[in-house]
């Protein structure tokens, strides 16, 4: 009875582990046809990114091989001419250089009064009136140089140039400090307008239009922010255009010098081939009469054999 129990109890383990053995190789089964369709999914992305990155590169590729390359001789024509835009660019940047030359100056000039004409003067703002004009008139005489000449890369737009940031920041501080404190400074003006040329008619108008001055100041910050970066691209396009008259007066030069060697050559050569035919003509008269005085010696000698 006991081995009848038993026998059962083997029959149902073994099914059991069968079960569980089945169940578990299914499972199986499935993750590895998961991580196939997984693999698939990553070959095809894979394929598809290579396709598009291939695409992308052939369609670049084709841009800059439709560029045509221009050569040496072409590009310094091409860098030679100034196009419209950049003459219109050095036209309103000769314009603002005029323009702060001629605030500048004025600064100076006020400055100068204030300083010379008066036993007590407003030192600070003749100070302030002297230092900004000469900082505009010196940004107005180095653009003036920069543009008439070449030499040093033109340096003078350099400093032209990196000198508006400054301008533009002087402006934008005036503007800030009116708009907070502007009393102290109407008063400041106030105390000394005797000495300032001015009057209560003047410093009363001057606060009526201080709005307009607002704008009159943003309006220059801009303008000289304008200028920075409309120099530095003038001054590579200059600076460009230099080196392409360089080149081409350089090749001019050297090709007119090979033309007049190669003239000189042929003039020698001609000259030369001159003189050989001079000298064949000269001497064929003498060749005829030794020939007919070699004869005439002949036949006297047979004459007398």
């Amino acid at each position: 009875m006991a081995d009848d129990e038993e026998q059962p109890k083997s029959s149902r383990s073994s099914r059991s582990a069968m079960t569980s053995e089945s169940s578990r190789s299914a499972k199986d089964i499935q993750r590895e046809a998961q991580r196939a369709e997984r693999e698939e999914r990553r070959k095809k992305r894979d394929g598809r990114l290579a396709d598009e990155s291939a695409k992308k590169t052939s369609s670049k590729s084709k841009k800059k091989s439709s560029k045509p390359k221009l050569s040496q001789e072409e590009q310094d024509a091409k860098d030679a001419k100034l196009g419209w835009c950049a003459k219109f660019g050095i036209f309103m940047v000769k314009l603002v250089h005029f323009i702060d030359g001629a605030i500048g100056l004025t600064f100076l000039i006020y400055g100068g009064l204030m300083l010379t004409e008066f036993e007590n003067p407003a030192m600070e703002a003749a100070i302030a009136s002297l230092t900004f004009g000469s900082v505009l008139l010196c940004t107005a005489i180095m653009g003036v140089i920069g543009f008439t000449t070449h030499h040093c890369k033109r340096i003078g737009l350099a400093i032209s140039g990196y000198t508006a940031p400054l301008i533009a920041f002087f402006y934008i501080f005036v503007i800030i400090a009116l708009l907070t404190s502007s009393g102290m400074y109407f008063d400041y003006l106030t105390e000394n307008k005797d000495v300032m040329y001015l009057n209560d008619a003047e410093i009363l108008i001057l606060k009526q239009i201080l709005p307009f001055f607002y704008i009159a100041m943003a309006s220059l910050a801009a303008i000289e922010i304008t200028r920075f970066f409309t120099l530095r691209k003038i001054r590579h396009k200059l600076l460009a255009m230099d080196a392409a008259t360089k080149r081409i007066t350089e090749s001019h030069v050297s090709s007119s010098s090979r033309s007049n060697k190669s003239s000189k050559k042929s003039s020698s050569s001609r000259s030369s081939k001159r003189i050989g035919s001079n000298r064949s003509m000269l001497t064929e008269p003498l060749i005829e009469k030794d020939e007919e005085l070699g004869g005439g010696d002949s036949s006297s000698e047979d004459g007398d054999w």
